[in-house]
């Protein structure tokens, strides 16, 4: 096994105070909105989403370590085959580069995305292109936009 390239990511994303005051008064709004209107599964539901979301990313790590091989590609302690592995995309914003995006042959799991920079998809395309097919038609969606604005 040879390692090709290997890069480092901050996967916390940097909310602030104000962030969690107010994603804490939609939930209170919502649960008492729903209690009061007599529809109790949609406020268990809610507090089971933001305790599900609370934990995973309280028990997340912060760094993340990303290792392409000539065998897999390592994201943390999980291994990806090549074999596993569909297709690898970069994704854009207004011509910055934001995720590669890897198209997994997975049940469950169908994509990975990684942070990247400039840098990063200089080094990786060709490196990746001799193992995995690079497949063009990825782009973010209106909700993955958002999800990255309110840095869910």
């Amino acid at each position: 096994m040879e390692i090709l390239y290997n890069w480092e990511y901050k996967d916390k994303k940097d909310r602030s105070s104000t962030w969690y005051i107010v994603a804490l008064a939609i939930i209170i709004w919502l649960v008492t909105w729903w209690i009061l209107s007599k529809q109790y599964g949609m406020s268990l539901i809610i507090l089971l989403v933001s305790g599900i979301f609370y934990f995973i990313e309280n028990n997340s790590e912060e760094d993340v370590k990303v290792t392409i091989t000539d065998l897999w590609i390592q994201v943390g302690q999980n291994f990806y085959d090549y074999s596993k592995i569909n297709g690898f995309n970069y994704i854009y914003e207004w011509s910055n580069p934001v995720f590669l995006r890897l198209s997994i042959n997975k049940t469950g799991l169908k994509i990975i995305d990684l942070d990247v920079n400039e840098k990063n998809v200089i080094d990786t395309r060709e490196i990746l292109g001799n193992f995995i097919n690079e497949d063009s038609k990825w782009e973010l969606n209106i909700i993955e936009k958002l999800i990255n604005k309110l840095k869910l």
